[in-house]
């Protein structure tokens, strides 16, 4: 019984990520990272081509391109 709660519960999760990462496309916002987090928490049929469709765009990598730049140059400053 609980691992249905949890299964709900992710999925619900995810659905609600995705419905507000195609609103924060309209607006300034990260909605393409939201739509693929939302996407990796929900489990359904053919989600490992969607996932690596979207993986191919160019809209993605220029966001993951963008976060990771940010990430290491932060990395770096507190490490010295």
């Amino acid at each position: 019984m609980k691992k249905v709660v949890k299964n709900i519960a992710k999925n619900t999760g995810g659905v609600c990520l995705i419905i507000i990462g195609c609103m924060l496309i309209f607006t300034p916002g990260p909605g393409l990272l939201t739509i693929l987090a939302g996407l990796y928490i929900t489990s359904f049929p053919g989600k490992p081509f969607l996932v690596a469709k979207l993986k191919k765009t160019k809209f993605y990598n220029r966001y993951v391109i963008n976060i990771e730049s940010k990430i290491k140059s932060k990395f770096k400053r507190k490490n010295k």
